[in-house]
């Protein structure tokens, strides 16, 4: 095509696409409620994330706008599908929206609740971003009824949309959180911050010995759950008959894993501290306890995956039970071993109260030796919390919450990767 035709091609291509027979009222009023609504969702997810209010105006005129959309696809519908029991929703949900334009602009900017005795508030921002996104949901399924004349293939979409949706509202907590740690944690990242000590408190200074305790930490761990996890799941799997003691170990290793990490700590201050006291080998042991389950349960599922066909054929062949686990199962359950292991391993990253009990101190020193007590991030995020108001930390607690959920993610990122990467499809 010529340069100079591509303004003529522009142009023919809106005339056809603004034809009566390609864009009936119909569609053109389906379409313009279905895109303000889902404006409005947006709207909503978004200011939920970045906590801002969007405005009692601009509020307005997006739900004025969707009700005027809606009063003239009632319309449509009454007097030109002779829809009127289809149309019923359509009215009640206008007049929802009708209401809540003028009803949720008069919403104080905090609602307290200690007159029922709870010592708590509702921020208004959270309760129209809230709104918004189920006005734009409903607004968009209710939308399609009279796109497809209230047929079966109305409702078909109506509900893939719900469904969608709701998929993708899956990601909602987790962009919550991690939007607004970094928007408060990025700018306290700096070379210092992860190169110095703490220093008065935590207003100054950085997570230096803090970042090497948790590393110190997962490594111990790792070095005891792994092996043992492992070699507790190829005996399960592979020379453990069925019976009864396997089903027990199996159930205590569920139970194992629901167990509150608090109980764990507990556990480790009642028996590791008097032994070893506050130490980084007290905080290892207990962390590999923790994993220990974890590890077993996904290195069994790794296991389970190889069929038994590859096991019969290695036998066919001659070789070792020994030989064919290390040679014929191992290399392809590998990746879901590793999976489960950087899971686990991650968790105990992440975990507060077994270090707090176990290993951790505030201002502790760089440790020398194994029996001596560390600093870690998620303990010196939750010292952080305590002296917010007395010292101006909020900006290192920020700053640490940000790298303490980039290196959990970042281990279940990897974990992912190992997976999908090194799959083995039989």
């Amino acid at each position: 095509m010529q340069i100079k035709k591509i303004p003529q091609y522009v142009l023919q291509t809106l005339k056809n696409t603004l034809n009566r027979e390609n864009l009936p009222p119909k569609k053109v009023l389906c379409y313009s409620s279905i895109f303000i609504s889902l404006v409005a969702a947006l709207l909503g997810f978004f200011s939920t994330v970045f906590s801002f209010y969007i405005g009692d105006i601009q509020l307005q005129i997006i739900l004025i706008t969707i009700g005027v959309l809606f009063c003239l696809l009632i319309y449509y519908s009454l007097i030109k599908l002779h829809k009127r029991k289809e149309s019923i929703s359509l009215i009640i949900f206008t007049c929802i929206v009708f209401f809540l334009a003028y009803a949720l602009p008069l919403i104080p900017p905090k609602y307290g609740l200690q007159q029922f005795e709870i010592n708590a508030a509702f921020l208004k921002f959270m309760i129209v971003s809230i709104l918004l996104v189920i006005v734009g949901i409903f607004g968009v399924s209710f939308a399609m009824k009279p796109l497809y004349n209230f047929t079966s293939k109305s409702n078909q979409s109506s509900a893939y949309f719900i469904l969608t949706f709701s998929l993708l509202l899956i990601l909602y907590p987790l962009v919550v959180i991690i939007g607004n740690i970094m928007i408060n944690g990025l700018g306290g990242i700096s070379w210092d911050f992860l190169t110095q000590d703490v220093i008065k408190h935590g207003a100054q200074g950085g997570i230096n010995h803090a970042l090497f305790g948790t590393f110190i930490v997962t490594i111990g761990t790792a070095i005891i759950a792994i092996p043992l996890g492992v070699a507790s799941a190829i005996y399960l799997i592979e020379y453990a008959k069925a019976g009864p003691i396997v089903r027990i170990i199996r159930i205590a290793a569920d139970i194992l894993q629901g167990i509150p990490s608090i109980v764990f700590g507990l556990f480790g201050l009642a028996v590791f501290v008097p032994i070893f006291g506050i130490s980084i080998l007290s905080g290892i042991l207990v962390m590999g306890f923790m994993t220990l389950p974890i590890v077993i349960r996904g290195s069994e599922e790794a296991l389970l995956c190889v069929p038994k066909s590859i096991r019969e054929g290695s036998y066919a062949v001659g070789a070792t039970k020994w030989q064919t686990i290390r040679r014929v199962v191992l290399p392809p359950a590998l990746p879901g071993i590793i999976t489960g292991a950087v899971l686990g391993l991650g968790r105990a990253a992440g975990e507060t109260a077994p270090i707090m009990f176990t290993a951790s101190i505030f201002m502790a020193p760089f440790p020398t030796s194994v029996f001596e007590p560390i600093q870690s991030l998620s303990f010196h995020l939750l010292q952080l919390t305590k002296y917010i108001g007395a010292y101006p930390v909020e900006q290192n607690a920020w700053a640490t919450a940000l790298l303490l959920i980039g290196i959990v993610l970042g281990m279940n990122a990897i974990a992912i990767i190992v997976r999908e990467k090194y799959r083995v499809e039989f």
